[in-house]
């Protein structure tokens, strides 16, 4: 059997690692004959594994031409086979997302039913963070009180517990515990609650290959093949100005990848994002965009809105491939922004990949104001702060909202201008953190509303005015919204008469809130009304079409 040794693999990955974004047809030929010996390697380490399969990852979605793109696809599918025979390495290669690895994680509620539904028998529990009492009361509550000899029996670990209640061999055991939770009187909310304290750790283990990180895709979309490196100097201006294609028509199946794909993909990072653990079939939107980059955009279901702003999450695509992840908060103009570009994409196309984003949801939305918020810049991040983000933003034209941060910007940006190689010093990207960055496209954008200063208000105006009382602050807001907007909770669809609830109490924070109801009573109906439409989308622009709202909540 041919082989190479480790010194000759590692020389010739850090070459091909160097020749990643170089497309000449002398490089294609050379990454031909690299993959080809690469793959003679047998005594993979975890380190040069993973080296190994994000270069491949990294060929897969900036392909020179046909025929790199289906030998990556092949050398990845051996690498993998290879992995097969070594137990010790899927072991170390565990949170990886590779075919026969394992994940073992806390997820909510609702991921894990999905996780069960798609892997049937083959998810179960792994161990519970809980204690023996919190789970003996969740037990009491979803089982039948006469069985409480054998609820209350021992201080034993919860797959033994469970073990002795559930008899069906076709079933895992963290089946028979979802199974029991629905069956049992609970609402909804309870039982995510109940379940979400038991802090139950899952195992699975990923067989299928097209669900593996290496093979897991979105759209279906025809490949981009690269002639030239990645362009460095991306001019936002530039690309945010240009028109929007219309969103790709896409049926139910695709839709459901679309969520499959975003689902999995955090699941392999373990973690979770609202939009797309509880994605709306109806509110999925994809956008095909230049250089082999499209970008899905993720609304909740409607009993998972958020009330006093939009959470639209995203996953961009790098030639159908999972490449970033995120969302944007969108109140009014404004966007608070988030953005995780994953570790095999990083250092490519970051920078077109953000204003690929700023575009669409500038232009699909109607954004016109964006915030960035410290932690992805620096606080509490220390690889952040390693990388100095602050300046990536800043580039980009974000801008500290503080003016002290900005004069001091500014100095460093002069300073960066005389001496190219000057950098900040960590302590003064901590300090930039101690501000939001923002940036805004246009002078006649909203001011900065930010949905959490309502939110305090609205705490504010039940303390003074209710003096704490919750119940009565509802009460009383909600049947003057009644009467004033003509409400009939028989004929209006409940989730809009909890949503109105729910609103209620900010609609009357103002003095005169009566009289401005009343005035205002078609947009404010309206403004409850599209809340529970089939996408978030006319909501959005429903509010930033209504000045009196803003100006009522500025008076």
């Amino acid at each position: 059997m041919k082989t190479i040794s480790e010194a000759q693999f590692i020389e010739k990955l850090n070459r091909l690692k160097s020749l990643l974004f170089q497309f000449e047809k002398i490089n294609s030929e050379e990454k031909i004959k690299l993959l080809q010996n690469l793959i003679l390697y047998h005594a993979y380490k975890i380190n040069t594994f993973r080296q190994f399969h994000q270069v491949l990852m990294c060929m897969m979605a900036y392909p020179d031409n046909k025929t790199i793109l289906r030998l990556a696809e092949q050398t990845t599918s051996l690498l993998l086979q290879k992995a097969s025979k070594q137990p010790s390495l899927q072991d170390k290669l565990s949170s990886s997302g590779l075919l026969y690895t394992s994940v073992e994680c806390n997820f909510t509620y609702d991921k894990v039913k999905y996780l069960v539904k798609q892997f049937p028998q083959q998810v179960s529990i792994h161990s519970a963070s809980s204690s023996v009492e919190t789970q003996k009361a969740i037990l009491k509550l979803i089982l039948p009180y006469v069985e409480y000899s054998k609820i209350h029996e021992g201080e034993k670990d919860i797959k033994v517990r469970i073990r002795e209640f559930a008899s069906s061999k076709q079933q895992t055991d963290l089946e028979w515990l979802l199974q029991t939770i629905q069956q049992s009187p609970l609402d909804i909310k309870t039982q995510a609650f109940i379940y979400n304290q038991l802090g139950i750790f899952i195992q699975w283990k990923i067989v299928n290959e097209i669900d593996s990180v290496s093979f897991l895709r979105g759209p279906s979309l025809p490949a981009y093949f690269h002639t030239k490196p990645p362009d460095k100097k991306i001019n936002l201006q530039d690309i945010i100005q240009q028109k929007l294609p219309a969103p790709v028509k896409l049926n139910l199946k695709e839709k459901q990848q679309l969520i499959h794909a975003a689902k999995l993909s955090l699941a392999y990072l373990y973690r979770e994002t609202e939009p797309f653990t509880n994605a709306n079939e109806q509110d999925i939107t994809l956008f095909q965009l230049d250089k082999g980059i499209s970008i899905a955009l993720f609304g909740s279901t409607t009993d998972k809105r958020y009330s006093l702003e939009s959470y639209i999450g995203y996953m961009v695509f790098k030639n159908n491939i999972p490449a970033s992840y995120g969302g944007g908060w969108i109140f009014g103009e404004r966007s608070q922004f988030g953005i995780n570009i994953l570790e095999s994409f990083r250092g490519g196309e970051s920078g077109l990949i953000i204003c690929e984003l700023l575009r669409v949801y500038h232009q699909y939305f109607g954004a016109t104001r964006f915030v960035v918020k410290p932690y992805q810049f620096g606080l509490h991040n220390p690889e952040a702060i390693k990388t100095g983000a602050f300046w990536f933003y800043y580039k980009l034209g974000f801008r500290p909202e503080d003016a002290t941060l900005r004069e001091l910007a500014l100095k460093e940006e002069k300073q960066k201008l005389i001496d190219p190689t000057y950098k900040s010093e960590a302590s003064t990207l901590k300090e930039y953190t101690k501000s939001n960055l923002a940036l805004t496209l246009t002078e006649t954008a909203y001011p900065d509303y930010d949905s959490e200063v309502l939110s305090q208000r609205i705490t504010y105006h039940i303390n003074t005015h209710f003096n704490g009382d919750r119940q009565k602050a509802l009460t009383v807001c909600f049947k003057q919204l009644k009467e004033t907007l003509d409400i009939d909770v028989k004929t209006w669809k409940p989730e809009d008469v909890d949503y109105a609830k729910q609103i209620a109490i900010l609609l009357h924070i103002q003095p005169h809130s009566k009289e401005w109801q009343k005035k205002h009573k078609k947009e404010i109906r309206l403004f409850i009304q599209l809340k529970s439409a089939s996408t978030e989308l006319p909501w959005i622009k429903h509010l930033q079409k209504f000045n009196a709202f803003w100006k009522y909540m500025t008076s």
